[in-house]
């Protein structure tokens, strides 16, 4: 460190100039390019998770409506009094009806089948054994003894407690031969019980198969670029999938972080080596749940093409100023060596030497002086000298406690500056509610400011923390008009809500809201800050108002700092009351004497 001190110090003065600004601007420039680029990419990630899971529980809701549409016309043919007819009674004039069951009833299924083209076949088990099977016009009618022993269809008939039940991925059951089927197809099965409508007993059963391509049609229409779409069985088997190139080794992966019941999921993880989006929600009908999986470099390329490219904005705009500083400083010196030239003969012994005097600046006083200065004696110039020395050092404080609070509007001007050019609205309003919050803390050096100011930093400083803790709670405001124009000390409230905030809010875990109300009472200012936190027991309330540290986020400070700047200030005329239950939230009340605008 030293040998970098020892070398730092042996440069140029342009050297020094040149070299420390670019140190400062290439610093503050990669802070600055982190934390844009750090709350681009977490608010482009956030928003594609949003999209995504819309996306998807539209797709979810195109599937929902045909198994909605399949449970309700299974209930059609289930309480349909011609077929409820024909399963109670017995064929005793075969002729008559045999017709009836060919011309009424059969067609039923016929018709259905006609006009929902989606349903791949239905199929009626009549448990009434007097009643024949017909073919001529669709095969919808069988016998319950074409289902005697399957242990699928046992188990469901046997269980009292339900009346229909859906059937997992399974071959179609193909009971009539059809020239145009060539083998059979993986469908999806809804069973629904068929009651009497005499004695409520079990005459029947209505099933309904429709096929995976037709069920899950909609995950065809995803974009596979964009991610992949599939549908996982209560097994983790993959049911469907819009891309054919999803790997084991990846399903493996996506089974992994699923939950082990059949709940919502939105989180990033890693699959196939990939970062990704993993978006997962159950179906209803079919044990079964719909997952998508989308990449994250598909939404973050963006950032990363504004980040390069503001990058590169930079790095152009840092040569451009170095070598104008360089410029500036070259030119500045030059004046500067004359002035030390003449004070290097000055030093030799020639008193009498003078500086030309050109323009009106700095430079120009300096060589005034040093005129002046060679005009007198010695002793003189010397008491002149530190006089001026004094005099600039007084006049550089006075201009920096000027310039550091300008310097910081500037510098979130540019923030926000950066933030519109890069699309990133989020950035934009949070830059602009620090500057807003900071401008009405400093309030230009004085102590006391209006209720209508101090309740302004509040929401800036609300809006601030909203991106912190991410939209988990609401600010309400209830301010009557009258108390706006009102005085209050500086700096009051704030510290309030940041108490109800990280003590009452962000340990709840949940949403919450805070409300501030501010209002005129009696000759009084009234301000109320009301939280639905965790609350707090009452032993803790009295050690809170005291100010006794009660962990090591100083929870009782806020508090008793403010009583003792209000009591201070108003003295007995103030008053503040604290109270809080567990689980139930916390009331904080301020009261000092108004004062308004027209009575200062």
């Amino acid at each position: 460190m030293k040998r970098i001190t020892r070398v730092f110090h042996n440069w140029s003065v342009t050297s020094k100039f040149v070299g420390v600004f670019v140190l400062i601007l290439t610093v503050s420039s990669i802070i600055t390019g982190v934390i844009i680029y750090l709350q681009a990419y977490n608010s482009a990630i956030s928003q594609a998770r949003s999209v995504m899971e819309q996306n998807l529980l539209q797709t979810k809701t195109t599937i929902d409506e045909k198994v909605d549409m399949i449970e309700n016309i299974s209930e059609i043919i289930a309480f349909d009094s011609r077929i409820q007819t024909l399963l109670d009674s017995a064929f005793i004039n075969e002729s008559f009806q045999l017709q009836d069951y060919r011309y009424n009833v059969a067609p039923i299924v016929d018709n259905i089948m006609r006009q929902n083209t989606y349903i791949h076949s239905i199929h009626v088990y009549m448990n009434n054994p007097t009643i024949p099977e017909i073919f001529e016009l669709y095969d919808g009618f069988y016998s319950m003894n074409r289902i005697r022993g399957d242990g699928e269809y046992e188990r469901f008939m046997k269980d009292s407690q339900n009346s229909t039940d859906w059937r997992g991925l399974h071959l179609e059951k193909l009971l009539t031969t059809r020239p145009d089927v060539e083998a059979k197809a993986d469908v999806f099965s809804y069973n629904r019980k068929i009651l009497s409508g005499r004695n409520n007993e079990v005459n029947g059963l209505v099933e309904i198969e429709v096929t995976q391509s037709v069920l899950f049609q909609p995950l065809e229409d995803a974009n596979p670029e964009v991610g992949s779409v599939l549908v996982l069985d209560n097994n983790n088997k993959v049911a469907s999938n819009n891309n054919n190139r999803l790997t084991d080794e990846m399903v493996k992966q996506l089974t992994g972080v699923m939950p082990g019941d059949n709940s919502s999921l939105n989180m990033l993880a890693t699959v196939g080596g990939v970062r990704s989006i993993v978006i997962a929600v159950p179906l209803t009908g079919p044990d079964q749940r719909l997952v998508g999986v989308f990449p994250v470099s598909n939404f973050v390329d963006k950032v990363n093409q504004s980040i390069r490219t503001s990058f590169m904005v930079l790095i152009a705009a840092l040569i451009i100023l170095s070598l104008l500083v360089y410029y500036l400083t070259v030119k500045l010196l030059s004046r500067m060596k004359v002035l030390l030239k003449a004070m290097k003969q000055v030093r030799e012994g020639s008193i009498d030497v003078s500086v030309p005097v050109v323009w009106n600046d700095e430079f120009t006083q300096m060589a005034l002086s040093f005129n002046h200065m060679t005009a007198r004696i010695h002793d003189l110039v010397e008491t002149v000298y530190k006089s001026e020395l004094l005099e600039k050092d007084a006049e550089l404080k006075a201009l920096e406690s000027q310039i550091n609070p300008h310097f910081l509007y500037n510098t979130l001007a540019t923030i926000s500056w950066v933030a519109r050019k890069a699309k990133a609205p989020d950035i934009v309003k949070l830059s602009d509610s620090m500057a807003k919050f900071y401008r009405l803390v400093l309030n230009k050096g004085n102590s006391e400011t209006l209720v209508a100011n101090e309740l302004d930093m509040v929401g800036a400083y609300l809006a601030i923390q909203k991106f912190r803790f991410e939209d988990r709670f609401d600010a309400v405001f209830e301010v009557e008009e009258g108390v706006r124009n009102c005085y209050t000390l500086k700096n009051i409230l704030q510290p309030l809500v940041e108490n109800a905030l990280i003590h009452g809010i962000e340990p709840k875990r949940s949403h919450g809201t805070i409300i501030i109300k501010a209002a005129l009472e009696g000759g009084l200012v009234v301000i109320r800050i009301i939280d639905d936190g965790v609350g707090m027991p009452r032993d803790m309330i009295q050690a809170v108002i005291e100010g006794k540290v009660l962990n090591t986020r100083g929870s009782g400070f806020a508090i008793a700092n403010i009583t003792k700047r209000l009591r201070a200030f108003y003295g007995e005329s103030q008053h503040i009351e604290l109270y809080s239950r567990q689980g139930i939230g916390t009331v904080i009340t301020l009261s000092f004497a108004a004062r308004g605008m027209n009575n200062v």
